[in-house]
């Protein structure tokens, strides 16, 4: 994929796979709002009730055989020129089957109907997990790195997979301006997932003996990353992270938590985590994120997208922390 941002090319008509997940139903209220809104087209098995009566809603299924001929018709029909696919999952799923169908061959659906359909510009979320925790990555992954994702992360192996065949696909289709976003682990008030709920806890579970440095981005830092390659041209993967990286230990001495240290040969004899994460994973899977590092470099997206996140990692991390602890009160 070319690696240089376009210039501006804001979009008239948006189609948003995944409506119904955190970046599709906030991206759309975004969306809404700006002076002169876009129409927006949502593509999922549900609507959120916030865009009842504001987003149409047109029901796909991404992991059936006929989805990329349905969504081409979708695309065709309603003239979109930009589809921004966020119908991932928000955490590793136990059912590794259908996740690989829905987040890899659902991708492969999506991008065959945006070439059908002649669509300008795809917009795709990734993560940054798919560089993969290891004590040879250097001290910030580029974007140029080696996608190395955990061999027991089964969510991470699919994404890097679907990045490989979007790769390919971009290569294929130059008229088609492909965008991907490879954010850290994000956080916020608002945002849920397996790993937020895991610092949730008032003793966190850590590896005996390794403190490694964790980057955070905040939810709506993510969200005004997304605006940004929606209303300009630019191809390729981008890294986002909060401003400044900092230790576990320190974290959690900022939240007034406890580590529950535990070395890493026990996880390793826990096995399949139905005990731990109920995710079919090996605890590896997620906690070797806690062992080893894989802090990602941000400054493609900063010189040619002008993204400067408004949280650093210590903002969002207490951003998160503070929200928790209000719900207790609610």
């Amino acid at each position: 994929m070319a690696s240089a941002a376009e210039g501006r090319g804001v979009p008239r008509r948006v189609a948003i796979t995944g409506l119904d997940t955190f970046a599709g139903l906030h991206t759309a209220e975004r969306l809404l709002d700006w002076p002169q809104p876009p129409e927006i087209v949502g593509i999922d098995l549900r609507s959120p009730r916030r865009l009842e009566g504001r987003v149409g809603l047109h029901r796909v299924d991404l992991t059936e055989p006929t989805a990329d001929s349905q969504v081409a018709e979708i695309l065709e029909k309603e003239r979109c020129d930009t589809l921004l696919h966020a119908g991932f999952l928000s955490h590793s799923h136990s059912d590794r089957s259908y996740a690989h169908e829905l987040e890899v061959i659902g991708t492969l659906h999506v991008m065959n109907a945006a070439a059908s359909a002649g669509v300008r510009k795809l917009v795709v979320l990734s993560t940054a997990e798919v560089y993969g925790p290891s004590p040879y990555n250097p001290g910030y992954l580029t974007e140029s790195c080696e996608l190395r994702p955990h061999p027991d992360s089964h969510m991470a192996r699919d994404r890097a997979e679907m990045e490989q065949l979007l790769g390919l696909f971009a290569d294929r289709h130059p008229q088609v301006v492909v965008t991907v976003l490879r954010p850290c682990w994000v956080i916020g008030p608002t945002i849920d997932s397996r790993v937020l709920r895991h610092f949730e806890s008032a003793r966190v579970t850590t590896l005996l003996g390794y403190d490694p440095l964790l980057q955070w981005l905040h939810e709506s830092d993510l969200l005004d990353a997304i605006e940004r390659v929606l209303r300009r041209d630019a191809r390729g993967p981008y890294n986002l992270a909060g401003a400044g990286a900092l230790p576990v230990s320190t974290l959690l001495r900022l939240a007034g938590k406890r580590a529950r240290r535990v070395p890493h040969s026990v996880l390793q004899r826990l096995g399949y985590a139905g005990t731990l994460w109920s995710d079919g994973d090996a605890p590896a899977g997620f906690y070797d994120y806690l062992r080893f590092p894989w802090l990602v470099d941000v400054t493609r997206a900063r010189e040619e997208l002008g993204f400067e996140p408004e949280y650093s990692t210590k903002e969002a991390w207490m951003s998160f922390v503070v929200s928790r602890r209000l719900r207790r009160y609610r």
